[in-house]
């Protein structure tokens, strides 16, 4: 009776141990067993190139194993053509970006954009706005941000995609907590913000960006990140660098992402490093590669 209690009690003690060792493991990413965001490329050999042949990249990209990729929205005839030539590369379109002019002096958008939103109808892309005509948090900017940002949300809204405010240094909206704000203000269900790592080191680099994404992360519908050197002023080698470099904690910031259920794309940002883009992009998956394996173990620990 006794030699049998002592078995049952180190089974349960057993079970507690592994269970704690799961649990030990999720935290390490946050505990979110099917996290796997899908990881894009953007700003690939620029701006040294001043037309990206996209076909180009487009083999490049899916030769390394990115999921997709990220440009500018085109507003002419290269839109259908682009999409097709990713289509056939299988990759997805998860961020295409274009300026909006919240100075009411001048008109808000070019008139094609709500088109080219219903044109991409069926596709897990993001329109991203980088919002200009004032300086970083005028305050004259505030009123028509709101109401054109309303009105792209519903463009967006009836082609079943999104509207995000990408936070970009030196425009209207720079700071990724003023973005924060202006989506507050919006309360529209399909506008939010990126949260692009690059810009965020520069304008807001001397707070903790944790309680941010912690509290708003339903309102980030996309995110940009890459290797940095934290303290840096130049983009180039400073606050722009390929994943195994810098010394700024990316999975830190994923493991925040992770427990606060982001569910978007993952963004390269490659502005400006200067190595050949094969070079820098394999280097880069590498390290991807590397915490999607981390990923995968705490998953199967986990079952």
């Amino acid at each position: 009776m006794g030699s049998g209690r002592f078995r049952l009690v180190g089974a349960v003690c057993s079970v507690w141990t592994a269970l704690w060792a799961v649990c030990g493991v999720r935290a390490a990413w946050g505990g979110q067993d099917d996290w796997s965001p899908p990881f894009y490329a953007y700003c690939v050999d620029m701006p040294r190139v001043q037309d990206p042949p996209v076909a180009e990249q487009a083999k490049l990209l899916a030769r390394l194993g990115f999921d997709g990729v990220g440009y500018p929205l085109w507003l002419d005839e290269r839109l259908e053509r682009n999409l097709r030539i990713l289509d056939d590369a299988g990759l997805k379109v998860y961020m295409l970006y274009t300026p909006v002019n919240v100075n009411p002096d001048s008109p808000p958008y070019d008139q094609r954009l709500p088109a080219a939103i219903r044109k991409l109808r069926g596709r897990p892309v993001t329109v991203c706005v980088v919002l200009r005509g004032f300086p970083p948090q005028d305050p004259r900017g505030l009123e028509p941000a709101v109401h054109i940002l309303r009105r792209l949300g519903d463009v967006a809204a009836a082609a079943g995609l999104r509207i995000s405010i990408y936070h970009h240094t030196g425009d209207w909206a720079a700071s990724f907590i003023h973005a924060l704000e202006v989506v507050e203000k919006v309360n529209h269900p399909q506008v939010g913000v990126n949260f692009n790592l690059c810009h965020w080191l520069k304008v807001d680099g001397d707070k903790d960006y944790r309680p941010w994404v912690e509290k708003h992360a339903h309102r980030i519908f996309v995110v940009a990140i890459n290797g940095a050197t934290v303290g840096a002023t130049t983009w180039t080698d400073g606050l722009i660098q390929p994943l195994d470099r810098g010394d700024f904690d990316n999975r830190r910031l994923l493991q925040t992402l992770r427990q606060a259920d982001y569910r978007g794309p993952i963004g390269l940002m490659c502005y400006g490093v200067p190595e050949p883009s094969r070079e820098h992009l394999e280097r880069s998956m590498k390290v991807w590669r590397s915490w999607q394996a981390e990923w995968s173990g705490a998953r199967d620990a986990g079952q």
